[in-house]
C-alpha cells in the first residue's frame, strides 16, 4: 500500500513464470496479483499451517497454497523453481536475531536470475512521540526480548542476503504518507494487542501480566486521539539471484 504497488515493478513479467509466497497466512498478497498477472503465472503460497488458507473455490486457478517450513530445508522438487519469492512481515517471527535460515530457504527457491521481494518493519526503531508511546514502547521492547524477539537484523537486511549470494536491486527504510499514519498506528496497535493476548497464556514470571499490558496499550490509544504517535518505518527490499550468464 504504502510503496504503491503490489509486485515491484522491476521485476520482469513474462507468461510462464513462477511465483511464491513465504509466510502467506490469508494469501492476500498473491490474490492481488494474482488480478495484475497474465493468468497463465503460477502463484504459489506457502506457510507452516494451513489454518489461514482461502477455500480453493475463492481462489483463481492459478494459485494454490501448500504447507512449507521456512526453516527447514527445501524439498528436493522446489530448488531453483521460482522467479519471485516474496516475504513479508518476518520481524515478530524470527528469533535470536538471525534470519539466515529463511533467508537461504527464499535464495534456494530461485531460479538463477530470479528475484526476492521484502517488505517488513522497522519494529526496533519505530516513530514514537509521547508519554503514553514512551511507557508503551518500553513496555513492548522487553515483551519480545523476553520471546527472544530481537530486531537489530531488520536493518542489516541488504548485508545479509549478500552474504548469502545475492545481489541488492533496492533498499530502503522510509517513512509512512501522513495520510496513512493513522492507519498504520491502527494496524501495529492490533498486532500488539495480539501478541498481548499470547503474554496472558504464558506463566513467564518475567513477563508482565496481560492485565498490565492492556492498561498501557489502552492509554496508549487514548494517546493518541490527543497527538501521541507509535508506529513502524517500512522496510523494502528487492535482491537477485546471480544468473547462469
Amino acid at each position: 500500500m504504502h510503496n504503491g504497488y503490489a509486485l515491484n515493478p522491476k521485476i520482469p513479467i513474462s507468461p510462464d513464470m513462477k511465483i511464491a509466497e513465504i509466510g502467506t497466512g490469508t494469501g492476500i498478497w498473491l490474490q492481488d496479483i494474482a488480478s495484475e498477472l497474465p493468468e497463465t503465472v503460477q502463484l504459489h503460497g506457502y506457510d507452516v499451517s494451513a489454518n489461514q488458507f482461502p477455500p480453493a473455490s475463492l481462489c483463481p486457478p492459478n494459485l494454490t497454497f501448500a504447507t512449507l517450513d521456512a526453516f527447514g530445508d527445501v524439498p528436493a522438487h522446489l530448488v531453483e523453481t521460482y522467479d519471485v519469492v516474496h516475504l513479508r512481515f518476518w520481524c515478530a517471527i524470527i528469533r535470536g536475531n538471525d534470519p539466515g535460515a529463511l533467508i537461504r530457504h527464499a535464495a534456494r527457491l530461485l531460479k538463477p536470475g530470479g528475484y526476492l521481494q521484502w517488505e517488513d518493519a522497522d519494529m526496533g526503531k519505530p516513530v514514537v512521540r509521547g508519554d503514553e508511546a514512551e511507557a508503551f514502547h518500553k513496555l513492548g521492547m522487553s515483551v519480545l526480548q523476553t520471546f527472544n524477539v530481537l530486531l537489530d537484523w531488520i536493518g542489516d537486511i541488504p548485508n545479509l542476503v549478500v552474504d548469502d549470494g545475492l545481489t541488492v536491486v533496492h533498499s530502503a527504510t522510509s517513512s509512512f504518507h501522513s495520510t496513512l499514519v493513522p492507519l498504520a498506528i491502527r494496524t501495529y496497535l492490533a498486532g500488539w494487542a495480539e501478541l498481548f493476548q499470547l503474554v496472558g497464556k504464558t506463566k513467564d514470571p518475567s513477563l508482565p501480566t496481560a492485565s498490565e499490558c492492556q492498561k498501557v496499550l489502552f492509554a496508549l490509544d487514548a494517546g493518541v486521539k490527543t497527538g501521541a504517535l507509535y508506529y513502524w518505518l517500512p522496510v523494502n527490499l528487492l535482491a537477485r539471484k546471480p544468473g547462469t550468464e
